[in-house]
């Protein structure tokens, strides 16, 4: 099993060539695209938008036939992608470039679940994932085990402009299953607010100097934008936030836990908390223009968040993500994946070493391009760093360390426990693909000295937590943890004969010989899940709580007291147990499993920190040391330096 390079062509060689004339023509209309102002730092500073054929050409893995290179413009005549909207939609593009949604269809650790669960179920799952990852692949016919080196840049954008904006229809829970508008850039799209401010743009073509046709000269932009208020509604989400199998099986439930959530009670949306000033909370909308037109802003309106900050982050190469017009101008993915940019390359400390016996692929012969390399990737490390606090941002939100209560401490042993709260009021947490995401309480308890003398919450060699899926623990090498307190959910099924097992991809294994995801031949209506497989949730419900419970036993207590307990809530997208069951089918990129592993593990972020000191008549107390990791001014999200800098001194009394 691997990633297939085959590709269906159906357009005729004649029509590919009239459309492969229309749009070059289309393209070099458009190709003096306008410059936006620079600023300090990354979130200010706008990239170099190329013109689509420029993009296309530079994105095939080893090079473009005159074929490939017409299909490749005819796909876009269907779907434009983020890159040519990005153009007049600065913002929206440099908030999505770095956005889950636009890494949904990079992630090799999807790419290799999809393969994975097909491999396991025979085929029958198709292009079931890939409907919520990749709307425009999926709608290209492309084959789901294709690489992304080999796919239309579009289709590898994943959760791209037009998923959103060429839908005109309440499709409600489809489970991802949509269909788009096709057209070009000048056909129309669909959005909260209507035509209005199009219309005015197009009434002032002396200003704006935009074309709706795209014969004309001038600057394309949409005929129209017609209205789809359901863009607005949380129902939009749960097409692809709510997931059922065709058996039946919930995969995903994040729009039903949000349906009867006090948030949606209150009549608070998803948009409101996830596309608002502040991720995770509802803060309100900044005001600016949806779009820059040649320069010229549009009015003043309502501006949603494209960044939808969630746990997930790239473990692939910084060249390839965040998307960067510019780095896609530079140089194809394959050619990214040849720069070393552990290695220097592109600084001066690295090339001042250079002599006429190194070596380099042939793209990166060139000291200018190396240097131009790294100069993107500086920005890109900006981008991700950026994106990483936004990811603590939302997380800190949904996930709150409460009290530690201390109910026992003396010779004859410690006792306490600790408190982990759901903060948010829309959905449990962890959601959405639940049996994949990695929250849990690492405990250490030490004595005076420092001496380590508890622990839970710890990994094994892999980077595993210590529980049945942990290849060590299931080996017999290392002991299982019986206090870890992790919110991972389980995938449950059935065996061929009877009870059931725990499994990190949820396939079911009946009596049949050929495991397959097909309907359940039993009535649904009054279980609610297929008879073969379900998802042993253990998340926690808006505004709940779980407490893990620890002992620290008598004999432990050798050293010298007062003995002091650090608890750490630690979040991580997947677990490596994961990235172990699906190795066979191989990882894009020609990621080896322990480089994703690692990067995965190393991506980990603790939310929380907090310590509490044991001494003989401790009992019942409570934690009062709050410790959130590398906590400054920034963290409080706006309420006043002067309450950082007084909450910062109590810290550092205590």
């Amino acid at each position: 099993m691997g990633f297939s390079n085959s590709v269906g062509v159906t357009v005729a060689r004649l029509a590919r060539v009239v459309v492969f004339i229309l749009v070059i023509a289309l393209f070099q209309l458009t190709a003096n695209s306008p410059s936006f102002a620079v600023d300090d730092g990354w979130w200010q500073r706008a990239p170099s938008y190329v013109d689509l054929t420029t993009e296309i050409a530079a994105t095939d893995s080893v090079g473009t036939s005159a074929e490939d290179a017409h299909e490749a413009l005819f796909a876009e005549s269907r779907y434009p992608s983020a890159g040519t909207c990005g153009t007049c939609h600065p913002k929206h593009y440099k908030e999505w470039g770095v956005s889950q949604h636009s890494y949904s269809q990079l992630s090799p650790v999807y790419l290799s679940l999809n393969n994975k669960i097909n491999q396991l179920a025979n085929g029958s799952n198709g292009d079931f994932c890939v409907r919520c990852h990749n709307q425009v692949g999926a709608n290209l016919g492309e084959d789901t085990f294709k690489s992304n080196l080999e796919r239309h840049p579009t289709s590898r954008e994943g959760i791209t402009c037009v998923v959103c904006h060429r839908i005109n229809k309440n499709y409600n829970k489809a489970s991802g299953r949509l269909a788009l508008i096709e057209g070009g850039l000048t056909e129309p799209v669909f959005g909260p607010t209507g035509n209005k401010e199009m219309a005015r743009v197009l009434e002032n073509t002396h200003e704006y100097k935009v074309v709706t046709d795209p014969k004309e000269a001038g600057r394309q932009v949409h005929k129209k934008v017609s209205l789809f208020e359901n863009i607005s509604n949380p129902m939009f989400c749960g097409g692809c936030h709510d997931v059922t199998l065709f058996n039946g099986f919930r995969l995903e439930e994040a729009f039903s836990e949000y349906r009867t959530s006090p948030a949606a009670a209150e009549g608070i949306t998803c948009q409101d908390c996830h596309m608002g000033k502040v991720q995770g909370v509802n803060s309100g909308y900044e005001r600016g223009p949806a779009a820059v037109v040649g320069g010229v802003p549009t009015m003043e309106r309502k501006l949603t968040n494209h960044f939808f900050a969630g746990p997930d982050y790239s473990v692939i190469h910084p060249g390839i993500f965040p998307h960067n017009a510019e780095a896609q101008q530079l140089a194809t993915l394959a050619e990214w994946l040849q720069f070393d940019v552990d290695a220097g390359w592109g600084t001066d400390k690295f090339e001042d070493t250079v002599t006429e016996q190194t070596k380099f692929p042939e793209r990166w012969e060139s000291i200018d391009d190396r240097y131009d390399a790294r100069e993107i990737l500086e920005y890109q490390f900006e981008r991700l760093e950026w994106a990483a606090e936004k990811r603590l941002e939302v997380l800190r939100k949904g996930y709150v360390l409460g009290d530690i209560v201390t109910q026992k401490s003396d010779k004859g042993g410690i006792a306490f426990k600790v408190q982990v709260k759901n903060g948010t009021t829309g959905h449990n947490v962890p959601t959405g693909f639940t049996g994949e995401r990695l929250v849990w309480l690492e405990v250490t308890v030490t004595d005076a000295t420092g001496k380590v003398v508890f622990r839970s919450g710890h990994r094994d060699p892999n980077g595993d937590l210590l529980d049945g899926h942990s290849s060590y623990v299931h080996a017999g090498k290392m002991d299982l943890d019986p206090y870890l307190l992790s919110l991972q959910s389980y995938f449950v099924t059935q065996n061929g004969r009877g009870g059931e097992i725990e499994h990190v991809i949820p396939i079911p294994y009946p009596v049949i010989s050929l495991p397959r995801v097909l309907p359940s031949p039993l009535s649904l209506v009054f279980t609610g899940e297929p008879p073969t497989e379900r998802n042993h949730k253990r998340g926690i419900e808006p505004l709940g709580e779980r407490w893990g419970n620890y002992e620290v036993k008598a004999e432990q207590l050798v050293g010298k007291w007062p003995y002091k307990a650090t608890v750490k809530l630690i979040q991580q997208p997947a677990p490596v147990n994961l990235l172990i069951a699906m190795q066979d089918v191989g990882f894009d990129y020609g990621l080896t499993p322990k480089q994703a592993g690692d990067a995965l593990v190393a991506g980990a972020q603790t939310l929380w920190e907090r310590e509490v000191k044991f001494d003989i008549r401790s009992s019942g107390e409570k934690a009062s040391i709050d410790r959130p990791n590398h906590l400054d001014v920034g963290d409080l999200n706006g309420q006043g330096s002067d309450l950082a800098e007084t909450l910062l001194q109590e810290l550092n009394d205590q």
